[in-house]
């Protein structure tokens, strides 16, 4: 979702449309008593024929916002007969007032006396049988899903209204208004993105496996026409909404479920009136959230008064809920029994719309609106476990579909609200032709892509945000580069890259080669080479995947830089369900810019002359794990994109064994060997929050020049690097085998959400702790020199455990406050331990941005 915003960003500057917002209903009005006009507090309002209701407020006053057609509405009242009402179809707004004549019953005496909600007998049998309704807790289950994304520019400020830009799109829209139309401005609807897809789905329980197939998508947007769009979406949650799970995974954020087991302590439940929802009889139980502010919803729930089990919810998360940018977000999601012996309800139909509010003031708010249904729903048929690999799969034709094919999967998926789409994909084809809208979105994918510019349709320069840098090595650093798109080829990608230092006036330059000759498994085999400056502890395909820390450390002041000349040959393929291999060579070159010598480890006591570069040959061997993986936008990525809810570890473990000798001396030759684990892994707590936790471990049993040991990593800038040690200084710590543990919690507001001064500011706060401990063999001690061949003296090393560090951890713990403006993370850090050591900075406070809901 985080990405969605950006890209509102990008349109907040020119974008706007006319299209009349026909496609909502709204009907309000009030419930009186028709004998003496009285109010009737907590009336049930109904649509007849749907699952759709509201209940009037204490004053008899109610709002019924419709999304699909309707004529009638349905009133009824405890003491009241029922009536029934005729609303226009065509008025989007209306007002129907509605009187009830008394009822002739009369009820003898009742005595009333407290005892327990009478909600909660109804909650604990929905707990119980929670394993025979929830189709998931079947041995197996498939069906078919349509889907459909769709975003709209909304509630445009009249500044931005007036720009030149979206003048010229509100005037050529105009133009294409039926006669007498009048929209007014504040009224209009801009779209901006619609995608459709296809897919089958499959489940089985024992063993667990899930499968996507991916059938067909349809994308029709403004500038977008990247496919993997729809998987920001995605992995947003929309597609996986469980209410029987305790927590509902939405934005990457657990709200708790009404339905949660420990329910009471987030929500107040009000047992209402049953309600005939389709062919089943259900009790209604209203729920509301005692901190509204808390990752918590706003509904009702209809449980089926004979299973118990869950057969329509309404949730709303309110505006006061701890969420930057978005006003409101409106859950519906209706259920349909399956099977005769083994029965199951499955989700049929789930509607998600979120109202996005203003990203940039005096701009426009935006609404997204995600709609599935299901259809050719089994369960009970398990299919063999081979058949769930590879857990996501897409088909080589699924961008390939005439319009009479969509035209036929809308009406049988959506029926009657198969049209809806109609005048928002003729607006979205309006909007694009305009000339002014053409450059933009030319320049909107410009930065969206990374600052790199597309050239033809198959090839992209740039990227602009690393073409300038400054160092105290290379000077003004200037760089350019190119890469290919999949047009270019989908089994070729090519990428290159030239580079200039003004200070040390030394050409740079790196290019790759990636080849995919099988997507079912993945494989890919990869051919890169390079030459350019690196830092000690840092090296550049350590940060490949995050644009912005690629950028950020160029800059600065480089105590420990060096030139490294590098060529490597991999292949890596997906072996099985989660686990990737990867298997490689290469070789680099190492020429330090800093005073630095080492001497070749021999048997006798007789010490070599030093050597000041060497030159290395690796074997590397690298088995992932990564539950729940969804596809990279780019393949050649290494970050990993996981569906929604997922909770499983992600698990690495390299082996690498390799050759060095001095640059200016092959004969000599020493070999080593390299061990490294990391284990990453999620704890999600609902309102609690969540904590993500990472142990890392390493072992280097062989005698090797120090830069090839891990050289930990420090940060002195007063920037907060999330994968560094902040308050340890750059090369500090040398460790032949080290361990090291990262912990850090997350509130998500569950503490200042109940502070009243500052609630309102929407502020989170955190804790963070890092510990490493780590030790540097006596062999590794001995043969860094004491001089360098120009007689410059070697700055020594220090590891922790050492006599000096009194044989304990490196501890460094930090606590504050993000979401500051909705931009700043601000950390307070203190450094437990080797407070003593040399420049050693014992507390700091450090800034990070980052942006997300």
């Amino acid at each position: 979702m985080k990405h969605a915003c950006f890209i509102l960003f990008l349109f907040s500057f020119w974008l706007g449309i006319a299209l009349p917002a026909q496609s909502q209903l709204t009907v309000t009005g009030r419930i009186t008593e028709a004998a003496t006009g009285q109010p009737i507090p907590f009336a049930n309002v109904a649509v007849a024929g749907k699952p759709i209701g509201t209940q009037a407020d204490p004053d008899g006053r109610y709002q019924l916002i419709l999304r699909q057609p309707a004529d009638t509405l349905l009133v009824s009242a405890m003491g009241f007969q029922a009536a029934k009402l005729a609303i226009d179809p065509t008025k989007p707004t209306q007002t129907v007032d509605i009187s009830l004549a008394a009822a002739t019953a009369t009820l003898g005496e009742v005595t009333v006396r407290a005892g327990e909600n009478p909600a909660y007998r109804v909650l604990r049998l929905v707990n119980d049988r929670r394993k025979q309704n929830d189709y998931r807790r079947a041995n197996a289950y498939e069906y078919q899903a349509y889907s459909q994304l769709a975003i709209s520019i909304t509630d445009m400020a009249r500044p931005f209204r007036e720009r030149r830009a979206v003048r010229a799109v509100l005037d050529a829209l105009k133009q294409k208004q039926a006669p007498g139309t009048v929209v007014p401005d504040s009224a209009m609807v801009l779209p901006v993105f619609m995608s459709e897809s296809v897919s089958k789905l499959y489940g089985r329980r024992e063993p667990q496996r899930q499968k996507e197939h991916i059938l067909k998508t349809n994308i029709n947007s403004v500038g977008l026409t990247d496919d993997s769009f729809v998987a920001l979406f995605t992995g947003a949650g929309f597609s996986t909404i469980n209410f029987y799970q305790n927590a509902v995974g939405i934005f990457n954020k657990e709200f708790m479920s009404p339905l949660a087991d420990n329910g009471r302590g987030a929500y107040r439940y009000f047992l209402a009136d049953t309600a005939q929802i389709g062919q089943h009889t259900c009790f209604g139980i209203d729920f509301d959230p005692r901190n509204p502010r808390d990752l918590v919803m706003q509904g009702r729930v209809w449980i089926d008064t004979v299973s118990y089990a869950l057969v329509q919810i309404d949730a709303t998360i309110g505006p006061q809920a701890n969420l930057n940018y978005i006003n409101q977000v409106q859950i519906e999601q209706s259920y349909e029994l399956l099977g005769d012996s083994l029965k199951a309800w499955l989700p049929e139909r789930t509607h998600v719309v979120v109202s996005v509010g203003e990203v940039v003031k005096n701009t426009f708010g935006a609404t997204v609106d995600y709609l599935t249904t299901v259809q050719e729903a089994v369960v009970g048929q398990p299919k063999p476990a081979g058949f769930y690999e590879p857990e996501i799969e897409t088909a080589e034709d699924r961008n390939e579909s005439s319009d009479q094919y969509w035209q036929t999967a809308r009406q049988h998926s959506l029926g009657a609200d198969s049209t809806r789409n109609v005048a928002f994909q003729a607006m979205l084809d309006t909007v694009r032709s305009v000339p002014l809208v053409k450059a933009y979105t030319r320049a909107a994918a410009f930065l969206s892509n990374g600052g790199f510019l597309s050239v033809g349709k198959s090839v992209q320069v740039g990227s602009l945000f690393s073409g300038w840098a400054y160092n105290n090595i290379e000077g003004h650093r200037l760089r350019i580069g190119a890469r290919t798109t999949n047009l270019f080829s989908r089994r070729w990608l090519l990428a290159g890259y030239v580079a200039y230092g003004t200070r040390d006036k030394v050409w740079k330059s790196g290019w790759e080669v990636h080849y995919i000759p099988t997507r079912k498994p993945l494989t890919m085999i990869s051919l890169r080479s390079s030459y350019d400056l690196e830092q000690l502890g840092l090296r550049t395909e350590d940060v490949a995947d995050n644009p912005f820390l690629t950028y950020v450390n160029r800059f600065g002041h480089w105590p420990r830089a060096y030139y490294q000349e590098e060529t490597s040959l991999s292949v890596q393929r997906d072996v099985a369900r989660a686990f990737t291999q990867t298997i490689g060579v290469r070789e680099r070159t190492f020429r330090p810019t800093f005073p630095f010598a080492f001497r070749m480890p021999v048997d006798d006591t007789t010490l070599p002359t030093p050597s000041v570069g060497y030159v290395t040959d690796e074997v590397f061997l690298e088995t992932r794990y990564a539950p729940g993986r969804l596809p990279s936008r780019r393949v050649n990525s290494r970050r990993i994109r996981r569906r929604a809810g997922e909770t499983a570890p992600i698990v690495t473990l390299r082996y690498t064994h390799g050759w060095y000798h001095p640059d200016n001396n092959r004969a000599q030759v020493a070999s080593y060997d390299k061990w490294q684990f990391d284990w990453s892994h999620q704890l999600r707590w609902g309102v609690l929050g969540r904590m993500q936790y990472t142990v890392q471990a390493g072992y280097t049993p062989s005698a090797v020049p120090y830069p090839l040991l891990q050289v930990h990593l420090g940060n002195p800038t007063p920037v907060y690097n999330r994968n560094a040690y902040n308050l340890m200084n750059p090369a500090e710590f040398v460790s032949d085998r080290y361990v090291s543990v990262a912990a850090e919690h997350k509130f998500e507001g569950a503490l200042t959400n109940r502070l009243p001064l500052i609630r309102r500011w929407n502020w989170r706060t955190f804790v963070e702790g890092k510990v490493l401990w780590g030790s540097l063999s006596a062999q590794n001690r001995r043969i860094l020199a004491a001089y360098d061949p120009a007689g410059q003296p070697i700055a020594p090393i220090r590891s922790l455990g050492s006599p000096a560090g009194r044989n304990v951890p490196y501890v460094e713990v930090g606590y504050g406050v993000e979401n500051v403006f909705r931009l700043l993370r601000i950390e307070a850090l203190h450094r437990l331990t080797y407070r003593d050591v040399p420049q050693a900075t014992t507390f700091a406070v450090k800034v990070s941005a980052q942006v997300g809901l």
